[in-house]
């Protein structure tokens, strides 16, 4: 068993931007925003403002699941013979 937390950054009362992180976000020192390392980039990101926090506890099949709802929020992929916008995803 693993835990998945998704994030999910809100405007407008529509979800704007989406990640996901395996380690339990932290509150930031002003309490107004939380700070988490991105699953797909391992960079460290702060949210300030309206958010939501939603915990995930299973087996790596249930994750998978997870994970493919969120896609949005990794690097653009190159298309075969195309272009994609300049990102290339490396590995």
């Amino acid at each position: 068993m693993r835990k998945i937390y998704a994030v999910t950054m809100w405007s407008g009362g529509q979800a704007a931007k989406k990640w996901q992180t395996f380690e339990k976000p932290e509150l930031l020192p002003s309490g107004t925003g939380i700070r988490f390392v991105c699953r797909n980039t391992k960079l460290t990101v702060e949210l300030i403002g309206a958010i939501s926090v939603e915990e995930y506890e299973s087996g790596k099949d249930d994750i998978e699941a997870i994970r493919d709802r969120f896609e949005d929020d990794g690097p653009d992929v190159a298309e075969p013979g195309g272009k994609s916008g300049g990102i290339d995803r490396l590995f």
